[in-house]
């Protein structure tokens, strides 16, 4: 049986194509023979189907790893190493297990999860130090540990080259790689190093970092970081960084695409403009460069706070405020330059539009904003907007621009100030991060696009796969390079390996006549176009097998690339090569009056790669070589932009900065970073296999497993395999003490073919697919072994059962035998303990039926006898309440007759009364009408009145005298206690007088110490005594005004008074005189009470105001200072309360309470105005209440007697 024959047998899993998930796992249902031109299979998803073979059966499906192999940490581990194999390996790590790194050999694959993951803490980092690469979990820190312990043992250049399409996470890869850099290579003495290092990720994210369809926080520029190292007693101290940056998106400052954004620092300085209101911004959406895209916000973002992060960051990195209110400046110039509109222009004298002119406007806000943030002129701005210049060899002819030229210049400068911007950050990033020292080694990180293909590709597109063409070629070679060592190293012979060489591709964009090469000559050319450069390339370049023309026009090539066939439009392509701004718009800007406009536009363009840094001055990816300046006139070092015929074409600078890329990287050991990006929904962990498997493609990972499976891929030392596959051979020929040989003996037996192996020093080299061959086998032989051990194993089992059931048998009818005899007897006795229970039971149910029926009998009786008692007394109740009824009937009756005979006579008196009065009446009537009765009668009310009118006379006097009286208590009570309170304040003002000789030793020894104080205390103390002397004359109108309202409050007293006094006097004439009597005492005392309170309030403004007097002026000041804000004396204030001592501050805060006092007897004075009123609206209500009518006078007419 061949090897194929049993590796394909039935129930083998396979791999076959898939229309929607490119590979799908099947069944063999019946095993291959060989010559066979079909396999049945059975899929997955449960359909059987055939698949077709050639008849010598080459095109067999791959098979499927064993299950051992499944989830390997490392891709070349896999016995089967395919695309299928591969794919499924990343899939049950990732979706399963949920591990986004896995090794493939020298890379490192690293699937974006799109979801946090707490992989990076600084315990990781301490887990990952000191351990090799494979001893714990694939990681960034593993590989960047790798590199760290290389660079320490060999003090040797290192590179990471991290890769991947936008948004597979290539920037946060880079990162973290920094961060470990930073924290194993740092001390505590060169924190700031780390924190610089760090910190200028953010500032590089904020300017060069944009949201595109596919990324959130897509990098739009190339980077290579170094991180600098010094040797420091064999260990390797972190010294600084430099950074080199490649081909920036300028063109997306003008321009975004649908659902994209502008570069992220636009968006935060928006969202921060509250912050600098000079800029004149707006919100993002105001801005012609801000909301082309649709999409200004991010989600779960916030743009202030990232502004806020991107300035501590530029702080960190030695980034001046006035630089970065300068920067600020010109990206918000930026804003508003793209905002100036530019509108058709008609010919003088009629309505015709001028086609080959336009106008901007005088008025333009954005114009004259834009020149004044960025310090030029605006009308010439605007000139040189509106005109451009062409030179000839004796003169030069302005000619106007058209509507899109001036959009085309407009948009250029703008692309051209943001490109030099960012060329100038870079710059002072890397002044902050090189201190200049001499260096030992680096660790270099690049942070590179991966290969990008969409439906309209254009010139950012095919520099970008150029770069990647070449940096593949590098991969290629490397991995070469390292399975040669590794053969050589192991001692085994080898040929050589095919693998795919890309240089013709390569060829093909960089040689002589090639796209490169044609692009830059039409550059040159007066009238060149980007349809005359398609057809040249379609002339030119039709011999290399790499390039494809159109089938339909000639505004398209095709280039093959190493992943992919790529389409490019070459609309643009010169435009963008050239990258030609107006040479007098950059002369407006050289002139600004902002420094920082200046340097930023006299800024050169030369690579840092290429050139000693020792000799130059770092600016961002490109330098300015100190000692060529020197050499140079002064006219020469003031020119802006180079000519015509020595300025580069942006492509030639490209080619030149990455070839100086590929040598540092050539020096260097490289490591590799392949990022994946799983879907384009940003879903967590969501698998999408078309769109991995065409990135697996792209950046060589399947040509690392191709290149590894063309050689020997399958690699077991010595013990390990021993320890496996010592069962394939006999025991005789196997020996513990010399492994290799019995390793030797256990392959050639099953392995005929010698080029299937190969035997190293320490390890074994198989091909691909020669494990799964041993596995296969093994499995086999462990399955024929297992049989018959499961055959003896069984017998065992059957016989030992046999033996053990016939023992329990017999077991089990000796005791059913006694079982059954024992429950015989057990019968037996139950009967006869029946009788017995059935006696006693008869016997005591007997006596229970006699119990309860005597129990009934005796009840039933007591029930009887208590009815019957019952009964009788209720017949006894009812007797003695007939009577009683009959009793209260017989008297009601008796009583009814009585007063119904009572009533009858009482009608018979009234009626002769009745009679008898109205005689009477009409008698004393007659009689009335004498004279001599009209006498008598008044007679006797004179006297009355006579009395009462002395009486009257006699309380008004007895009145005056108490009211006298209570006024002199009264007096003599105020005296009192003025008395006491002049005692308590005599004895506070003598204490005081004590604290302030004690204060006043301590101010002279003070004094005497602050003697250059002594002038400004001088002038503070006389501006406080003016202001006393305001405030106090202040208080003393304020006291007239008092002492007048009193005045009118008591003169009001007196009047309201006298207008009643008449009134009280007839009054009471008639009321009660003791309640009128406590009426008025209470009015008489409630009026002293208000008039006692004004004496005393007048006497305390009269001792407050001899106080203030001999207060200092410093106490007029604290009044007229309650406010802390206050201005005119505010600074008088803080110094005096500095230097003085606490006590004279408690002394002289206890005097600042005047005017608070002012404010309280004001309150004062208008509450007694409210009782004041209170107490004359009861008076009023008594008075109404006890005032005399027409009936009180009613009683005293009437006559005392009445008739018969």
């Amino acid at each position: 049986m061949s090897s194929e024959e049993m590796l394909y047998a039935q129930g083998a899993k396979i791999w076959v194509p898939h229309a929607e998930q490119v590979w799908e796992s099947a069944t063999l249902e019946e095993s291959y023979r060989k010559g066979a031109g079909f396999l049945k299979i059975c899929t997955e998803s449960g359909s059987l189907k055939e698949v077709k073979l050639k008849a010598d059966g080459s095109d067999l499906p791959p098979l499927r790893n064993p299950a051992i192999l499944v989830g390997q940490n490392d891709l070349t581990t896999l016995s089967y190493l395919h695309e299928p194999g591969v794919l499924y390996n990343l899939r049950v790590r990732f979706c399963e297990r949920q591990i986004i790194y896995t090794y493939c050999g020298i890379i490192l694959v690293a699937i974006n999860p799109y979801a946090e993951m707490p992989l990076y803490g600084p315990s990781i980092i301490r887990a990952y130090r000191g351990h090799a690469m494979g001893d714990l979990e694939p990681h960034i820190f593993a590989l960047a540990e790798e590199a760290y312990t290389k660079l320490e043992r060999e003090n040797c250049n290192l590179s990471i080259i991290v890769s991947g399409e936008s948004g597979a996470g290539k920037t946060v890869s880079a990162k973290y790689a920094m961060r470990y850099f930073a924290a194993v290579g740092g001390s505590e003495s060169e924190t700031q190093v780390e924190r610089k290092v760090l910190a200028s990720s953010p500032i590089m994210e904020a300017f060069g970092n944009a949201k595109t369809t596919r990324n959130d926080n897509s990098s739009r520029f190339g980077k290579f970081t170094k991180l600098l190292f010094r040797n420091q007693m064999g260990v390797m101290y972190l010294q600084g960084a430099t950074m080199h940056t490649y081909l920036l998106e300028k063109s997306r400052v003008v321009y975004q695409a649908q659902g994209e954004r502008n570069y992220h620092i636009f968006y935060q300085l928006c969202a921060a403009r509250a912050k600098y209101p000079e800029l004149v911004l707006d919100h993002q959406d105001k801005f012609e460069f801000l909301n082309m895209g649709g999409a200004p916000d991010i989600e779960r973002v916030s743009d202030a706070d990232q502004f806020n992060e991107t300035v501590q960051a530029m702080t960190v990195l030695g980034f001046s405020i006035q630089q970065i209110a300068d920067i600020v400046k010109i990206l918000a110039g930026i804003l508003h330059l793209g905002n100036i509109q530019v509108s058709k222009k008609f010919n003088e004298g009629s309505e015709e539009e001028d086609t080959d002119s336009c106008e901007i406007f005088h008025n333009d806000i954005h114009l004259q904003i834009t020149g004044d943030l960025l310090r030029v002129s605006a009308e010439d701005l605007r000139r040189w907007l509106l005109m451009r210049k062409i030179e000839s060899v004796n003169e030069y002819v302005l000619i106007p621009n058209s509507i899109e030229a001036a959009q085309a210049a407009r948009d250029a400068l703008a692309k051209h100030i943001y490109a030099k911007l960012f060329q100038y950050i870079v710059g002072v990033l890397n002044k902050s991060l090189n201190n200049g020292s001499k260096q030992c080694s680096f660790i270099g990180v690049l942070d590179i696009y991966g290969f990008e293909t969409f439906e309209v590709n254009s010139f950012e597109q095919f520099c970008i796969n150029y770069a990647n063409e070449k940096l593949q070629q590098q991969f290629n070679q490397h991995v070469f390079k390292l399975e040669q060592e590794e053969y050589l190293k192991e001692g085994i012979t080898w040929t050589m390996i095919d693998f795919y060489d890309n240089q013709p591709c390569i060829d093909l964009i960089e040689s002589r006549l090639g796209v490169l090469d044609l692009l830059d000559e039409e550059c040159r050319m007066p009238k060149g176009s980007d349809e005359s450069w398609a057809g040249k390339l379609i002339g030119k370049c039709s011999k290399f097998p790499h390039f494809e023309k159109p089938r339909f026009g000639t505004t398209s090539f095709f280039i093959k690339h190493f992943s992919d066939t790529v389409e490019y439009d070459v609309n643009g392509f010169l435009e963008k090569n050239r990258d030609t701004v107006s040479k007098e718009l950059t002369q407006v800007l050289s002139e600004s009056n902002m420094s920082l406009v200046k340097q930023v536009m006299t800024l050169e363009e030369i690579d840092t790669l290429s050139v000693d840094p020792a000799k130059s001055s770092t600016l961002g990816g490109r330098v300015v070589i100190s000692a060529g300046r020197k050499q140079q006139g002064k006219d020469t070092r003031r020119r802006v932009v180079p000519s015509k015929q020595h300025r580069k074409t942006v492509g030639s600078q490209f080619q030149e900065s990455l070839a100086s890329l590929i040598s540092t990287l050539h020096a260097t050991t490289p490591h590799y970073v392949r990022c994946i990006k799983p879907n384009d929904d940003k879903v967590a962990f969501k698998w999408e296999t078309a769109k991995i498997i065409q990135q697996l493609r792209a950046c060589g990972v399947l040509e690392t497993v191709r290149i590894s499976a063309a050689g020997f891929p399958s690699r077991w030392l010595y013990p390990d395999f021993y320890m496996r596959y010592q069962l394939l051979v006999y025991r005789s020929k196997l020996d513990k003490n010399d492994m290799k040989t019995s390793c030797r003996n256990i392959v050639m037996k099953w392995i005929p073919d010698e080029d299937k192996y190969r035997f190293g020093n320490t390890q074994i080299f198989f091909r691909a697919g020669q494990v799964a061959f041993l596995e296969q086998v093994r499995a086999n032989l462990r399955k024929k072994y297992i049989t018959i051990v499961q055959s003896v194993v069984r017998r065992f089992i059957y016989r030992r059962r046999f033996l053990r059931l016939q023992l329990v048998i017999g077991g089990i009818q000796r005791h059913a035998r006694g079982f059954l005899a024992r429950q015989r007897v057990q019968k037996m006795r139950e009967a006869r303990a029946g009788l017995i229970l059935s006696k006693y039971a008869r016997g005591w149910l007997c006596r229970r039926r006699f119990l309860r029926l005597r129990h009934s009998i005796a009840g039933i009786q007591t029930y009887a006898r208590g009815m019957m008692a019952r009964s009788k007394f209720h017949a006894m109740r009812d007797h003695y309440r007939a009577v009683q009824i009959q009793r209260f009937v017989r008297g009601a009756l008796a009583r009814r007759a009585y007063q119904k005979r009572r009533r009858n006579i009482i009608i018979c008196q009234a009626a002769i009364r009745r009679f008898l009065a109205r005689r009477q009446f009409k008698r004393l009537k007659a009689e009335a009408k004498t004279i001599s009765h009209m006498e008598n009668k008044y007679m006797g009310l004179e006297n009355k009145i006579i009395s009462m009118q002395q009486r009257i006379d006699e309380l008004n006097r007895d009145n005056s005298n108490l009211k006298h009286k209570t006024s002199e208590i009264s007096v003599l009570k105020m005296k009192l206690e003025l008395k006491k309170t002049l005692e308590a304040e005599f004895k506070n003002v003598k204490a005081a007088c004590q604290d302030k000789d004690k204060l006043i030793e301590a101010l002279n020894k003070q004094l005497e110490a602050e003697r250059d104080e002594k002038m400004q205390l001088l002038e503070e103390n006389g501006h406080a005594q003016e202001d006393w002397i305001s405030q106090k004359q202040t208080w003393r109108l304020e006291n007239e005004e008092l002492r007048r309202q009193i005045d009118e409050i008591i003169e009001m007293a007196k009047n309201a008074e006298v207008s009643q006094r008449t009134q009280e006097d007839r009054m009471m004439a008639e009321i009660d005189n003791r309640e009128l009597n406590e009426a008025y005492q209470r009015a008489i005392k409630d009026k002293e009470v208000i008039e006692n309170e004004n004496y005393m309030l007048k006497e305390e403004l009269s001792r407050l105001t001899a106080g203030s007097f001999s207060l200092h002026g410093r106490k007029a000041s604290n009044a007229s200072s309650q406010n802390e804000d206050d201005v005119g004396y505010a600074s008088a204030k803080n110094t005096l309360d500095i230097n003085r001592p606490p006590d004279l501050l408690s002394k002289n805060y206890a005097y600042n309470d005047s005017t608070s006092l002012v404010v309280k007897l004001r309150a004062i004075l208008e509450e007694e105005k409210l009782k004041h009123k209170n107490l004359q609206e009861q008076y009023i209500k008594l008075a109404s209440r006890h005032k005399p009518t027409e009936d009180s006078f009613r009683p005293a007419c009437r006559p005392t007697g009445r008739g018969p």
